[in-house]
């Protein structure tokens, strides 16, 4: 943002323009449609096993080691 400001760039025009609104609008719902389609299923199985692998034995470690004081 504090780049943007020192280049001149004005926010408020940007968001006013319609094009620029066309573009993102049309970018967000592609998104999302890559999202719900093709990566969301994926990155739900990775985090399953990330929070099994990782997470809740971190987790014991750190309760144990606030009981230990």
């Amino acid at each position: 943002m504090i780049i943007l400001s020192l280049l001149g760039v004005s926010l408020s025009s940007l968001f006013s323009n319609p094009i620029l609104k066309e573009n993102f609008g049309f970018l967000g719902k592609w998104l999302a449609k890559l999202w719900n389609s093709y990566l969301s299923a994926p990155f739900q199985y990775l985090w399953s096993i990330w929070v099994d692998l990782i997470w809740e034995p971190f987790l014991d470690i750190l309760k144990g080691l606030i009981k230990k004081r």
